[in-house]
């Protein structure tokens, strides 16, 4: 590839962005300890040298990441939040453990991690860069995947956690991590990083929520580093609620190996510009990995969903089952591949992405991919785009249902179809609300009782 060619898949970053490190680094957790001095330093000079990918790259073909980053930015600063009025995206229910972040900076008066069974450690990643800053530079050098935003994570981290639960450890009560932005006059971005370990057969469920408590120029940049080992269990799930003013990045790599299960729900229902990339590796025989999502972009909202499976051993089973709704001038880009390794027989694979366009200049890019390289395998891969169903319309038509309402109804009923697979029913009632948010005349559906 020519140097040329090289150069239009990515652009420098703005001086401002590139002093950045300069400005900060000697207020960043662990600036005291060399080794993870260097970690940061050796990180972000690869962040510079590897620039901001332009829409020319591939994978970025579809989401022009160049406005959203490439200008001015400082570290967020930790707001001052009516606390009263946070506990509106508590999950989980009572018996939730919890940590809460406002721009990255932890909230120790609304965060609980009381009572956790033996065998389970959790901490904030400031707290453990100081009682344990080893094994956090073994987390920050422990992912090198090339990406130029997980260097710039890794430069700048401020906030986070690290999670272990040892080998046979059932955690009962679900954990949330919620994550709340506060904009300010100018652009502000946070850097959150998160590794999870669940020893052999572990379990754990987790909550991701992300909102936006206060309107604002606010990015987050969120690397997720997941091991699962032998026989555990994880359900994640995820909730976006960002207004039009914030950005989310976020990158999960996964390994699992042999016998593990995941259930992982993301349901993306607020953003002006949105990435969720997952990277999944099937380490071992007998794997099951389940992804389930729904983004609802509008305005003119960006929703951007890349998801990489590899599968590496034989008789594993992965299924991905992604739709979305765009409405108005919205934009949305679905990128799914399974990759089947020679060694991978017996492999059973699938992949859809069905999306509902309600507006006419609405638009959706959908790429479907399939390779593999065993024989013996069961794959399918599929993709469609349309609008509403004119037979299911004229039936609700026929009961009697105004057209608006109806056709409310039918898009509620689409997203629906992914919320019934989330398992925690305070994060599903909080989706459920922020749907009919984003529905027209979903204010009537309520009002009529229909849903």
């Amino acid at each position: 590839m020519t140097s040329l060619a090289v150069a239009r898949r990515r652009a420098e970053p703005v001086p401002e962005l590139g002093s950045l490190f300069e400005r900060v680094r000697q207020r960043l957790p662990g600036r005291e300890v060399e080794t993870l001095a260097r970690i940061r330093e050796t990180a972000f000079a690869r962040f510079l040298e590897l620039g901001i990918p332009t829409q020319k790259a591939e994978e970025w073909k579809f989401s022009p990441v160049l406005r959203v980053i490439n200008r001015p930015m400082a570290l967020a600063r930790r707001p001052d939040l009516p606390l009263a009025e946070l506990s509106r995206w508590f999950a989980g229910g009572t018996s939730a453990r919890r940590l809460v972040f406002a721009n990255g900076h932890p909230l120790p008066e609304l965060s609980h991690l009381g009572g956790l069974p033996e065998g389970v450690r959790i901490t904030s990643l400031s707290r453990a860069i100081a009682e344990m800053p080893g094994r956090v530079a073994e987390v920050l050098a422990g992912l090198d995947d090339g990406r130029s935003f997980t260097f710039l994570n890794t430069a700048l981290t401020e906030c986070g956690a690290l999670i272990e639960v040892a080998d046979g450890v059932e955690v009962e009560a679900p954990l949330q991590l919620l994550f709340l932005s506060a904009g300010e006059a100018s652009a502000t971005m946070t850097h959150p990083r998160l590794y999870l370990r669940l020893g052999e057969k572990a379990s754990l469920h987790l909550l991701e929520v992300h909102a936006a408590a206060v309107p604002g120029p606010v990015l987050t940049n969120l690397v997720f580093q997941i091991d699962l080992g032998a026989g555990a269990r994880l359900v994640r799930e995820k909730l976006q609620l960002g207004d039009e003013a914030t950005s989310f990045l976020g990158r999960t790599v996964m390994r699992l190996e042999t016998g593990a299960r995941l259930l992982d729900n993301v349901a993306t229902l607020g953003g002006g510009f949105v990435r969720n990339e997952s990277e999944l590796v099937l380490d071992g025989p007998g794997i099951e990995a389940l992804l389930n999502g729904v983004y609802m972009p509008r305005g003119h909202e960006h929703v951007d969903t890349l998801i990489r499976v590899h599968h590496r051993a034989p008789r594993c089973h992965s299924n991905q089952f992604y739709k979305g709704v765009i409405e108005d001038k919205a934009h949305a880009a679905f990128a799914g591949k399974i990759i089947v390794h020679r060694d991978a027989q017996k492999t059973d694979a699938y992949q859809a992405n069905n999306n509902l366009l309600v507006s006419d200049e609405a638009e959706v890019d959908t790429k479907p991919e399939l390779e593999i390289y065993a024989d013996d395998v069961r794959c399918s891969h599929g993709a469609t785009v349309g609008d509403i169903d004119a037979q299911a319309l004229f039936y609700l038509r026929s009961r009697g249902l105004p057209k608006e309402a109806a056709e409310s109804l039918l898009v509620y009923a689409y997203a629906g179809e992914v919320l019934e697979r989330f398992r925690d029913p305070v994060l599903v009632g909080l989706a459920r609300q922020a749907v009919l948010e984003r529905v027209p005349g979903g204010e009537m559906l309520e009002a009529e009782g229909l849903v």
